[in-house]
């Protein structure tokens, strides 16, 4: 079947040589395929002997290089808003207009995006998250995503060796589809909104903040009830009580760490009234009653005491996780780092195609399950860790009254299950059709009510992890072209440079995040068309669609 990459470990990533689209095996016939006791500079030879067959040297370059590198700039461009890669568009333009055979093209296409999300992270590391103060990319989403999009990934790039290639391609053409149009009509409406935020703002009745608006409306639904349940109070209980009640209702408003600071003013004021009532009876001549008043009062003063020291330690506790959040995540990066090195250790370990496995592991034997066992098994530990972490931390924000903003995602016990599910699910499908997984964590980010801008950033981020292992295998297996990989990376860098830094400029200046969404629907959209193109050009060179070939055919 014709499937492409995006930017992550597609189809075989985990069991051959990182191969995809077309199988890169079929290419090497049994003689071709080196066995163990070939040595590095037969590898190497081999390579180059094997890669001059199928395409020509980069000098001097010709049309079809000049006009897929043309083309291949724009469709990076319209993807750096959105921050998915852009592979789906690219593989098809390497192969359809550079002439490059599939396993070829998916490599170039990978070192493409590399330098695309290099790009993408350079400026993203030093933005700011549109309404906190914290950085604009997510590292608690991408701890969630990112180890069970893998997980998925190889789940179902087993399942792509074994389906018939006519049922991949009409899944993959229907998925892209819906996700194009699921993308685009999101997009629609956010550039709907927007517009009818801009007609509010120049009457003087909304906020710059465009996406806020939704969030907005509620809230003033939410005050208007609240003034009817104080117009009620002040018919039932007069003027006075109403003006108490008038304080309660704004004091509800207000935020927790705003509510924080008023309680100790409270706490002082009713003890004073007690103090007043109690000199009253004193006064009167209850002289029974010094004892109990006494002690009524030590009371209160300790309960005053306790609620202060109770509400203030909450206020240090909330200081501290907004203190924390301020900068990068340490602990998340190094999770994430140390979670992809292994995997990458495990995938060379197994080898696969022209490389051998320098443990002598071979598909579908008992070591090569087995290795696949234990990349199943530690993306899993991590995961378990990532969700204890975040719903313990979760409680810990509930318990200080931690003001969360438009866009974020409460990580309590239920959605640490559901979407790590969904997740995996969109990583399934990314390995069963041979996509990157960028092209389905995107339009899945804004499905999930991530913030346009977040979403795009943290896309990117997970990326650069991703495209960076695969890139990695790439040389390793020895099917890069090193020819192009040096322009194609400086192409995917300064084309997503330039192309993220227009359209944040159009954004800002029309203030339209909404563009986000309609470039990664753009890009979704475009990347079915031109796969659906290359998938039956690939049927109708093989004289239709090929039966399934199996999980371990072209393999050593």
């Amino acid at each position: 079947m014709a499937t492409t990459a995006d930017n992550e470990i597609d189809e075989d990533h985990y069991y051959t040589p990182l191969s995809s689209w077309l199988n890169v095996d079929q290419y090497l016939s049994p003689s071709s395929s080196l066995s163990l006791q070939h040595d590095n500079n037969d590898i190497m030879m081999h390579h180059r002997q094997l890669k001059s067959k199928h395409h020509k040297p980069l000098y001097p370059m010709d049309k079809t290089d000049i006009t897929g590198f043309f083309f291949a700039t724009l469709g990076l461009m319209i993807a750096a808003g959105g921050g998915i890669g852009g592979g789906g568009v690219l593989v098809p333009i390497y192969i359809l207009i550079m002439k490059f055979s599939p396993k070829h093209a998916i490599p170039l296409s990978n070192i493409t995006v590399f330098g695309g999300a290099v790009a993408n992270t350079i400026l993203n590391v030093r933005k700011r998250h549109p309404l906190a103060d914290r950085p604009l990319v997510d590292w608690d989403l991408i701890l969630v995503m990112e180890p069970l999009t893998i997980a998925g990934a190889l789940i179902g790039a087993i399942l792509n060796k074994l389906l018939p290639e006519a049922l991949l391609v009409i899944s993959l053409v229907a998925l892209l589809s819906f996700t194009a149009y699921t993308t685009l009509k999101k997009a629609i409406r956010m550039y709907k909104a927007e517009t009818r935020a801009m007609k509010l703002a120049a009457r003087g009745d909304g906020e710059s903040e465009l996406t806020r608006m939704a969030r907005e409306m509620e809230e003033e639904e939410e005050n208007e009830e609240l003034e009817d349940e104080t117009e009620s109070l002040l018919d039932e209980n007069g003027e006075a009580n109403s003006s108490v009640e008038n304080d309660d209702a704004r004091d509800s408003l207000v935020s927790p760490v705003e509510h924080i600071g008023d309680i100790q003013d409270d706490t002082d004021s009713n003890d004073d009234e007690e103090t007043n009532s109690n000199d009253n009876d004193e006064d009167g001549g209850r002289g029974g009653g010094d004892a109990n008043t006494n002690r009524r009062k030590n009371h209160d003063d300790d309960s005053s005491v306790f609620s202060s020291a109770a509400d203030l330690k909450k206020k240090e506790e909330l200081d501290t996780i907004l203190e924390e959040e301020r900068n990068v995540p340490k602990g998340n990066v190094q999770v994430l780092i140390v979670t992809f090195t292994v995997i990458l250790f495990i995938n060379l370990m197994k080898g696969g195609g022209a490389f051998p496995s320098p443990l002598g592991i071979r598909c579908g034997s008992p070591s090569f399950w087995v290795s696949n066992g234990i990349m199943l098994g530690w993306i899993v530990l991590v995961s378990i860790f990532a969700r204890m972490y975040l719903v313990r931390r979760h409680e810990i924000k509930e318990r200080v009254g931690y003001p969360y903003v438009e866009g974020d995602i409460k990580w309590d016990s239920r959605a640490t299950i559901v979407y790590p599910v969904i997740c995996t699910a969109a990583g399934f499908f990314a390995g069963m059709f041979g996509v990157g997984g960028g092209i389905v964590k995107g339009p899945l980010m804004l499905a999930m009510g991530v913030h346009p801008k977040v979403s795009s950033a943290s896309s990117a981020c997970m990326i650069l992890f991703t495209s960076f292992t695969a890139t990695t295998s790439f040389v390793v297996f020895g099917l890069l072209d090193m020819d192009y990989a040096a322009i194609c990376l400086s192409l995917g860098f300064v084309a997503t440079l330039v192309g993220q830094i227009g359209l944040f400029y159009l954004m800002e200046k029309f203030q339209r995040n909404s563009y986000i969404a309609f470039s990664i629907g753009g890009i979704v959209l475009l990347s079915a068309f031109l796969m659906t193109i290359q998938s039956l050009i690939s049927m109708a060179d093989a004289g239709g669609p090929r039966d399934p070939a199996g999980l371990c055919a072209g393999k050593q």
